[in-house]
C-alpha cells in the first residue's frame, strides 16, 4: 500500500531550460497523473498487476482524468477525500534533451480523510507500506499500525520535511534521495548515523546515475546503477521505491531487492514521460 500524494504534473519538452525573461515555444504538453507516492504504486502495479494506492483527489476538474489514468495502470485508489472538494496539486515539469528536469509546484493542504488509516490497514491487509511524507497525520497513523502488526514499512525520503522526525520512529527502510538532509546533516555519514538513531534497519542513498550507498544492518555497501541512453528522468526516483518494494517482498533481501529496482528505475528513463515505459519488458 503506498501512502502520500497524487498530482497532475503538466510536462513541456524544451532544448535546454529557458534562462529569465525569455519565452520558449514547444509541442503539445504531456498531462500526466504523478506523485511520489501514486508513481510508486504505478511500477509495483506494473510489476505484480496491482497495487494500492491512498491518496487524497476528491472533487476537481481532474477527478475523473485521475481515476480513468490510475485504472488504465492497475492501481486500486482510497481517495482520502471522497466526496469533497479538493484542490488538485499541480506541477509544471520542465524537461530538457538530455533528460534534466525542472519542477514548479506547491504543496499540498491537509485533508479530513474520510476513511480512518485502522479501516483502510484492515480493508487492504498490506505486505509493505510506502509513505512519502506528504499528509503527515494520517501516514503516522498507519505507520504505527503497520509496525505494530509487523508490516514493513518504507519512507521515500526525497526532501527533508519537519514530519520525518516523528514518522522515521516507525520507519523500517528509508530510500533517500543525496538531497534529503535532516537538520545538522551535512554528509552521508552523518545521514547515515541520523537514520541508525531513529532505529531504521537500512537506508539506500541515490543519487542519479551515480551508486546507490546503503548501510543495512550495518553492513555498508554500493550498488551500481545500470547505464541508460536518457530520455527523461521524471518520476525515475519514485519508481526506483515502488519496484524497490515488489522485489523486497518477493526476496526479503535488501540489497537485491534494491539492484533489481536500479535496473527497473534506469529502464524507466529511456522514454518520455512516466507512462510510456509500462508498454514495454523491462527484462527484454
Amino acid at each position: 500500500m503506498f501512502v502520500g500524494l497524487t498530482t497532475i504534473d503538466i510536462q513541456y519538452f524544451v532544448d535546454d531550460i529557458p534562462i529569465a525573461n525569455t519565452k520558449v515555444k514547444t509541442d503539445m504538453p504531456n498531462i500526466l497523473v504523478g506523485g511520489p507516492a501514486t508513481n510508486a504504486a504505478v511500477a509495483f502495479a506494473y510489476l505484480n498487476k496491482t497495487a494500492t494506492l491512498a491518496s487524497p483527489a476528491g472533487l476537481n476538474a481532474f477527478s475523473s482524468f485521475i481515476d480513468q489514468d490510475l485504472n488504465s495502470v492497475g492501481v486500486d485508489h482510497f481517495d482520502l477525500a471522497y466526496g469533497q472538494e479538493f484542490e488538485t496539486i499541480l506541477a509544471t515539469v520542465l524537461t530538457s534533451k538530455n533528460g534534466d528536469r525542472t519542477i514548479v509546484t506547491h504543496n499540498p493542504t491537509e485533508v479530513e480523510s474520510t476513511i480512518s488509516p485502522q479501516k483502510l490497514i484492515d480493508l487492504v491487509k498490506p505486505q509493505v507500506l510506502l509513505i512519502d511524507g506528504f499528509y503527515p497525520e494520517f501516514s503516522l497513523d498507519c505507520v504505527k499500525i503497520c509496525q505494530e502488526r509487523k508490516i514493513p514499512v518504507v519512507a521515500d525520503c526525497g526532501s527533508w520535511k519537519p514530519q520525518f522526525e516523528k514518522l522515521l520512529n516507525f520507519v523500517d527502510i528509508a530510500i533517500c534521495s543525496a538531497d534529503f538532509m535532516p537538520p545538522k546533516c551535512k554528509t552521508k555519514e552523518e545521514l547515515f548515523s541520523f537514520m541508525k538513531s531513529k532505529n531504521v534497519v537500512s537506508v539506500a542513498i541515490s543519487d542519479g546515475e551515480l551508486e546507490i550507498e546503503y548501510l543495512s544492518n550495518n553492513k555498508k555497501g554500493r550498488i551500481d546503477v545500470p547505464q541508460a541512453k536518457v530520455k527523461d528522468t521524471l518520476g525515475a526516483g519514485d519508481f526506483l521505491h515502488g519496484a524497490f518494494c515488489y522485489y523486497f517482498l518477493e526476496s526479503n533481501d535488501f540489497k537485491a531487492a534494491m539492484q533489481e529496482a536500479a535496473f527497473l528505475a534506469s529502464f524507466t528513463c529511456c522514454f518520455e514521460g512516466t507512462r510510456k515505459w509500462l508498454n514495454f519488458d523491462h527484462n527484454a
